[in-house]
């Protein structure tokens, strides 16, 4: 996936630095997540951080709609829980087949999105380590971020940057071409 030209990326590691540079940046649509322990999934205990009605409404599928109420929502990042939003308000809670996309950070099976706005998934990552040793997307997304280019809040399901998940698959991906090569 080619997306933008990275010849002027800089390939380097990205520092905590770069990620918070470009999310200050354009706070409003790539918004760091927020997850909070006091605001616990009720299905799974585990932290959750709070989205818009926009987002989840955003990411329903269409005969769904009707059941979003105007309560508030979260979202829970727990990988191994399906519930991907629930009301605060003991409101509907909704899963992962609820909606018209992919949930990455819940996915196991390819195509794992990664990126929402710019349309990277793990496989993309994996053949770039592959082939080159090592993984542009985390810097490609910074890029582009810091273009003011993305657009989290209304395409990622998390309603939040997808760089700390991003950063997180790669150092996985890259442990996994380490160990079976």
């Amino acid at each position: 996936m080619n997306l933008v030209d990275c010849s002027s990326v800089d390939r380097q590691e990205l520092t905590s630095l770069d990620v918070a540079e470009a999310l200050a940046l354009d706070p409003v649509n790539a918004p760091a997540p927020q997850d909070d322990p006091h605001h616990a999934c009720r299905s799974c205990d585990n932290a959750s951080r709070p989205v818009t009605r926009k987002t989840v409404l955003l990411m329903m599928k269409s005969e769904l709609l009707d059941r979003v109420n105007q309560d508030e929502y979260r979202f829970c990042s727990d990988p191994e829980c399906r519930v991907v939003y629930f009301s605060e308000n003991g409101g509907p809670a909704f899963m992962s087949s609820d909606l018209r996309v992919r949930v990455g950070l819940k996915e196991k099976i390819d195509p794992v999105p990664l990126c929402y706005c710019f349309g990277f998934d793990e496989k993309d990552a994996r053949d770039e380590i592959s082939g080159t040793g090592t993984s542009t997307v985390t810097q490609r997304i910074v890029a582009l971020i810091k273009q003011k280019m993305c657009a989290c809040p209304a395409k990622n399901p998390s309603g939040a940057c997808c760089l700390g998940e991003v950063n997180k698959a790669i150092k996985r991906l890259m442990a996994d071409a380490a160990d079976s090569g």
